[in-house]
């Protein structure tokens, strides 16, 4: 796993009004000419990886992995909720779909996050296999895309 730049928050979102309000704050700061991200992604690649993964446990993944990988995850399933997202995870060969468009601008990304997020909102179920760790339910589904979000995000901040 790679190092964490300057500038990095460790957020936690306990609720999607949590992810909700910090959208919101981090919306007006790129209004404002105010935000700053400290990582490899623009903050409009950002917002659309964590949409793409959100999309993708609604509508399913367009990938497959590999079966070694795949015996690992259903290891490490029991431990999901003891285990934190962290920065410089590599994906898997095969998982570019998650991959974030070179140009996508702020307002594409937020938007297809925001569209994802109405859907939750909406009353539809997460409920795809993960390609990594099976089957999941709506609710751990939930969980591990507000860690997702908190550790993405962690890369934006608002500056001066």
């Amino acid at each position: 796993m790679g190092s964490t730049p300057d500038g990095y928050r460790d957020l936690s979102f306990s609720t999607y009004d949590e992810l909700t309000s910090e959208l919101d704050r981090l919306e007006s700061a790129h209004r404002a000419g105010t935000l700053v991200a400290s990582g490899n992604w623009s903050a409009g690649q950002i917002f659309q990886h964590v949409g793409r993964f959100m999309r993708f446990s609604f509508d399913g993944f367009p990938f497959r992995t590999p079966w070694y990988i795949a015996l690992i995850g259903r290891c490490m399933k029991p431990f999901m909720g003891f285990m934190s997202l962290k920065p410089g995870i590599k994906l898997p060969a095969g998982a570019e779909a998650l991959l974030p468009d070179d140009g996508v601008s702020f307002e594409d990304g937020i938007g297809e996050l925001r569209e994802q997020l109405a859907r939750r909102a909406n009353g539809e179920r997460m409920e795809k296999r993960s390609p990594l760790f099976g089957r999941l339910g709506h609710e751990r589904w939930s969980k591990m895309h507000l860690d997702h979000a908190a550790m993405h995000l962690g890369f934006l901040r608002v500056g001066e």
